[in-house]
């Protein structure tokens, strides 16, 4: 094996590893392929995606599997492979540079560049050739060479004012951080609201899960209807649209249209973690049933799909089925007439099957009118049958550590808010990243054929502390703080620097821009989980030193938040709770019953302390309480706690009103 196939091979991702399938001969991402770059004097051409990446299966089979263009990549270029969800970092700085130069990122993501990792030119998808106003691969691949023959120079200054501008942007940008400022970014986002079909903006749309989230938050505690308005319109519709699988549960990515109703295909952990997460506190808030169904129906797909069997779940679902996007969950209508025979009418008005044209004459499920009753049963029994006859797309079964945690934290969430979600699996989760994070001292980024795959990067270490605090309030086990803080440590040691927590430890060596990620995409930002976690962390513990990093890093990225506004929603959440605390109840004594009640009240992040033993932490407010009545609750928010509460009756509903208005923004 060469240094090229070993470099290759050493990634083990199902989207790398397809290289050795094609017709150019990739290099994966390693110092190697630049080093044989600068020794060849030939630039670098990156290919940026994912297993589950449609638009990627394309440029792999029509474009890179094209004669010509591979055997002139191969004579010209060192050609490298990075799978975004095993290397977020390299896909970070890389799509940062595509923004910048073109206004255009995402996946696939074809970067050129010069053997010292210099970025000469990016773009999305390209055909092999000229097509519907999109440039050729060919002619793109003959004009960066010609640049990198014959332009030195003006390659090199080009570097050098894109690289000032990565950096102006990572630089610092401090303010005094006003909560108030939430006004604004609510403003914006009234302003870009879809009033017809929900959202913000136009196609294509995807889940705006921190903005959901901030408008939730907003809505409980300050009572403005145009909040709950907005959070309720767009929820309904993803939950009734084609974005979400309606036999077997799930949300696809995004929607390629303004009303949500033709997807790309693919399911990813992360982005289905965050949205269990919504739809419980959403179904707590509004009390809507559909929000639980839609929760039941991601757990569902959990359940089907994407459970590790050790703990820890899957990362993706493919698009494709055989080179045909979404062919797993279309319909044709003439199929749907024979399989579903005298009920077909029902069926066509329940899903507005002759209401669309729809592409390649196949239909994507939504709910255009309700159905319910023994039809609607009948109908949905014979499609999930026949839906489990097909082929089933193909899973990626790398278990990333941030995203497992994600979604550990949100069945943890939904089985006390809504008694949705497994937890026992959730559980069993948290323990297998914890005795990780104990025997080596860090995490990795995940793990992929029972052994572990690269490192942690910053949103890992936050989520995984997030989760372990849910998996402490559910099981009063001190070894779920006792990993939270180590976790904690490590991002105050090892990630917290002057321009916030960096993106990942040790910055790669052949793009070393810093990262301090801030913007949502449409998952949480790496900073504002971060922050949350870690204002939770001291909350629980009562150590301040983990809530004051996380300020000095919301400071640190202010001046961004302003200019940027509903895009860091998740920074204008974390900066809220980090100001007034984030609400939580601590119950000391032996109470099953005062922590079930504890664990069932619905409020904004608020978090369970239960106390049935001895206590390592040395808050004064805790300790007093120790000292007080047995069993007994108290509700701490807003800079005080709460009387003793001895009644689980009363419990709920104390919980959730104990120093709410101080929670308001300032009118």
């Amino acid at each position: 094996m060469d240094a090229r196939e070993r470099c290759l091979s050493s990634s083990s991702s199902p989207f790398v590893l397809e290289g050795l399938k094609s017709r150019v001969k990739w290099w994966g991402w390693c110092k190697e392929a630049f080093e044989a770059a600068e020794r060849e004097d030939k630039p670098v051409l990156v290919d940026v995606g994912a297993v589950w990446c449609h638009w990627c299966h394309v440029m792999d089979e029509r474009t890179y599997n094209d004669e010509e263009v591979a055997e002139f990549i191969n004579k010209h270029f060192i050609p490298v492979k990075v799978d975004r969800d095993e290397r977020p970092d390299v896909d970070r700085r890389l799509q940062e540079a595509a923004q910048l130069i073109s206004g255009q990122s995402g996946w696939p993501l074809t970067v050129f560049m010069t053997p010292k990792g210099q970025v000469i030119w990016a773009a999305t998808y390209l055909p092999p050739r000229r097509e519907m106003g999109l440039p050729g691969m060919l002619e793109v691949l003959e004009a960066v060479l010609r640049a990198y023959r014959e332009k030195r120079g003006e390659v090199e200054k080009f570097h050098e004012d894109l690289a000032r501008e990565l950096k102006k942007w990572h630089s610092p940008s401090p303010g005094e951080p006003r909560r108030e400022g939430q006004a604004e970014v609510l403003a914006a986002l009234a302003a870009s609201f879809d009033e017809e079909y929900g959202g913000f903006g136009g196609a294509p749309k995807f889940p705006p899960i921190t903005q959901l989230e901030l408008l939730m938050m907003r809505h409980f505690y300050d009572g403005v209807g145009i909040y709950g308005k907005m959070a309720e319109r767009t929820l309904d519709a993803m939950a009734l649209g084609g974005v979400y699988d309606q036999l077997l549960g799930g949300f696809f990515r995004y929607s390629t249209d303004r009303s949500w109703l033709i997807p790309h295909y693919e399911k990813l952990l992360i982005d289905n973690a965050e949205l269990l997460a919504v739809y419980t506190k959403a179904y707590r808030q509004f009390g809507k049933a559909l929000y639980k169904r839609t929760a039941e129906g991601i757990v569902k797909w959990l359940d089907e799909f994407m459970r590790a069997p050790e703990g820890g779940y899957y990362a993706s679902q493919d698009a494709d089925v055989d080179g045909e996007e979404g062919g797993y969950y279309r319909w044709s209508l003439e199929e749907l007439k024979e399989l579903l025979g005298e009920l077909y009418p029902v069926a066509s008005k329940h899903f507005g099957l002759e209401e669309y044209p729809w592409p390649e004459g196949k239909a994507t499920l939504r709910v255009a009118r309700p159905l319910e009753g023994p039809e609607a049963e009948r109908i949905y029994q014979i499609l999930i049958e026949a839906r489990r006859k097909r082929k089933p797309p193909f899973t990626d079964t790398t278990v990333y550590v941030g995203w497992s945690c994600a979604m550990a934290y949100a069945e943890l969430l939904a089985s006390r808010l809504a008694s949705v979600g497994n937890k026992y699996h959730a559980v069993r989760t948290l323990e297998r990243f914890g005795v990780e994070l104990g025997q080596r001292g860090r995490l990795p980024r995940g793990f992929r054929g029972g052994g572990p795959v690269g490192i942690a990067a910053l949103e890992d270490y936050a989520y995984c502390i997030l989760a372990w605090i849910e998996g402490y309030s559910h099981t009063a086990k001190l070894e779920f703080l006792k990993v939270a803080e180590s976790a904690g440590e490590i991002l105050l040691a090892k990630f917290l620097e002057e321009g916030g927590f960096k993106d990942v430890e040790t910055v790669d060596e052949i793009i070393p821009t810093p990262n301090y990620p801030a913007l949502d995409t449409p998952n949480f930002s790496g900073n504002a989980v971060a922050a949350i976690a870690l204002a939770t962390l001291s909350e629980v513990t009562g150590d301040a030193k983990y809530k004051e990093a996380a300020y000095r890093a919301v400071s640190a990225l202010y001046g961004k938040m302003e200019r940027v506004g509903p895009a860091a929603s998740g920074l204008w959440i974390a900066l809220d709770l980090l100001t007034l605390g984030v609400p939580r109840t601590v119950i000391v004594g032996e109470s099953p019953e005062l922590i079930t009640a504890a664990l069932r009240a619905y409020r904004p992040w608020h978090v369970v302390v239960p106390i049935t033993g001895n206590w390592p932490y040395k808050d004064p407010a805790v300790r007093a309480m120790l000292n007080g009545p047995k069993p007994a609750a108290y509700i701490c928010a807003g800079g005080a706690c709460s009387l003793p509460v001895r009644e689980p009756e009363r419990l709920e509903k104390t919980i959730e009103e104990f120093m709410k208005t101080k929670y308001a923004l300032p009118l």
